[in-house]
């Protein structure tokens, strides 16, 4: 299946503490994947295809390190190829499925769905909040009807708090507050500092400021579906250095055209061993998101096939949506010239 999002990219195909012996079917950019640990504790990602009759090899039986078809019996092995057919000991060239390039880290699985060839452990994305001793995170996963660039444009326009999140994140002063986009080195950047304002209900409850504070939001995105947001706040009344900090991140990974995994985490800087606020934080933002599921689901509804959205009314807060799609849009591009090369031949 074509997708419009890139392929040579690291993209996250689940929490690592998720992947086990157990079988985990996952479809990325299109493709249908079977996911386990080899005995050893190994990563391996292969096509949930048996090369036999097209049955998913996720719905087999995890045999040492290999999958036996629950159809004819066949098995594959962790690097795809085929170890035994019960009727016959010559095994066809054509009997093994597709593997694709996995990394552990960061507690998080991350797959290669493009070139193996250019498939760089160096060009995993930094998310080492969630394995420093100086942050305490909290994970999530929502499946989200929508494309992928959907989220992004929601992450890089925070404004949508004020309306969205009322009762948790947002309120008034979010949207007011001035906005700015720039890109730098590949990245968008889109800041907002909010001062002198009422704190939401997850801000009192999590940093114990009943009075008015100064925040600030940064997002940082980096291509095709990564976004940090860099979350503090303090005392009105205080000064910066008082600034108890966050970092959200979300890791998208596109599933169809019109459907993406959402893994996010939420990690802070102060308090912590304290693991009720832990899971306080994870309740509220499961909540949060749930309110942008059903958002972004009824946007993608409405827009239907037409993933590339367009902008007919474009704000100020669009610059940093629309920077980001542009950078995603040029890499789509490089890489459909350098596949119709490749097919016509040319170096």
């Amino acid at each position: 299946m074509s997708m419009s999002a890139p392929k040579n990219f690291w993209y996250v195909a689940a929490f690592a503490a998720d992947v086990g012996r157990d079988l985990l079917a996952r479809t990325i950019l299109g493709r249908q994947l079977v996911i386990f640990r080899t005995e050893e504790g190994k990563v391996a990602i292969l096509a949930d295809r048996c090369p036999h009759r097209a049955v998913p090899l996720s719905l087999g039986t995890l045999i040492g390190d290999t999958i036996r078809c629950t159809y004819h019996g066949m098995q594959i092995a962790a690097d795809g190829s085929c170890s035994r057919i019960p009727c016959q000991d010559l095994i066809p060239g054509k009997a093994r499925a597709d593997t694709f390039p996995a990394i552990e880290r960061d507690k998080l699985i991350w797959v290669w769905m493009g070139d193996p060839a250019l498939a760089d452990p160096a060009a995993v994305p930094d998310f080492h909040w969630f394995d420093s001793p100086e942050w305490t995170a909290c994970t999530g996963y929502h499946h989200i009807a929508a494309n992928y660039q959907l989220l992004n444009d929601n992450l890089l326009d925070l404004s949508h708090e004020s309306y969205v999140h009322e009762d948790t994140i947002g309120n008034d002063a979010v949207a007011e507050a001035p906005v700015s986009a720039s890109v730098k080195d590949g990245k968008v950047y889109v800041s907002r500092e909010i001062n002198n304002c009422e704190p939401p209900p997850f801000y009192v409850k999590t940093t114990g400021f009943k009075t008015n504070i100064n925040r600030w939001h940064t997002t940082i995105f980096q291509p095709p579906s990564f976004n940090v947001i860099e979350n503090g706040s303090y005392p009105a009344d205080g000064n910066r250095g008082q600034a108890l900090e966050r970092r959200i991140l979300n890791m998208i990974t596109p599933e169809t055209e019109t459907s993406s995994h959402y893994f996010w985490g939420v990690a802070r800087a102060f308090l912590h061993e304290d693991a009720a606020l832990t899971a306080y934080i994870q309740e509220q933002i499961y909540r949060t998101f749930d309110q942008d599921k059903v958002l972004l689901e009824a946007q993608q509804h409405n827009l239907g096939a037409e993933t590339d959205a367009p902008f007919p009314v474009a704000l100020r807060t669009d610059a940093g949506p629309i920077q980001a799609r542009k950078l995603v849009r040029q890499i789509v591009e490089q890489e459909q010239q350098m596949e119709q090369m490749e097919a016509a031949g040319v170096k």
